[in-house]
């Protein structure tokens, strides 16, 4: 997921415009499910799954991200990520239902009533046309609500400078959104390894005798930075605890 994070005026919060892992929303009734509470059910429904799950973190398979050590230890992955799981296919793979529609099943846009379904052990029915959760992010490809687009908008036209943390920029959401900051002379400040989306027009007119007030440009690992950056918004983030 390609996050942006808009570090505004002291007097607002920090915003992040494509969610977060922590919850799951389902994609017909909206409502949001703690991800916590999601994955106890996941592992209670795939037994399979969950003890080769705790079989790798008991080995330390997941301590390394060397793919030898990796599979020597049991844990054998495909270029793009997919783990092979011994006697668990994937066509197996069951997931609950969104408790909010099988409670009360939402309408459909066409005006009918929608049909949530489980199996005996409460598993989501492929015989169903709702109560389908995803994580609680915007996927490439999907659109950005309306009101989260608005709020990112307005975040940006009241602040006062702009800090971009571990993003390319290759979305245009988030690059749009850093666009607008420039067109509103903010200076930008952007932690990020590699390159980032137009990153030579946001810094092509400042000053030589620039020293970060006017936007800086940092290709660090924002491990080593972002703890003294977070220090130094400590009494503004307290402000909102």
């Amino acid at each position: 997921v390609d996050s942006f994070h808009s570090m505004a005026h002291p007097d607002l919060p920090t915003i992040e415009l494509h969610g977060y892992l922590r919850s799951l929303v389902c994609i017909n009734c909206n409502n949001q499910l703690p991800r916590s509470e999601f994955q106890d059910s996941l592992s209670s429904l795939n037994p399979q799954w969950a003890a080769f799950l705790e079989e790798m973190l008991t080995n330390g398979a997941l301590d390394s991200e060397n793919p030898a050590e990796r599979k020597a230890r049991g844990l054998k992955s495909n270029p793009d990520g997919d783990v092979d799981v011994p006697n668990a296919p994937y066509t197996t793979f069951r997931y609950p239902a969104c408790p909010t529609c099988l409670a009360s099943p939402p309408f459909l846009a066409n005006g009918t009533r929608a049909s949530v379904q489980v199996d005996d052990d409460g598993a989501w029915s492929p015989t169903s046309n709702a109560g389908v959760l995803k994580p609680a992010v915007v996927m490439f490809g999907e659109s950005i609500a309306s009101d989260i687009k608005i709020a990112a908008e307005r975040a940006v036209d009241e602040a006062s400078r702009i800090l971009v943390i571990g993003s390319s920029l290759a979305t245009y959401s988030a690059w749009r959104l850093v666009k607008r900051a420039k067109e509103r002379n903010l200076p930008i400040g952007i932690l990020n390894l590699g390159g980032v989306r137009g990153e030579e027009n946001f810094y092509a007119d400042l000053e030589t005798a620039n020293e970060g007030e006017l936007g800086i440009r940092c290709s660090e690992s924002a491990d080593q930075l972002l703890p003294e950056v977070v220090d130094n918004l400590r009494p503004v983030l307290s402000h909102y605890a």
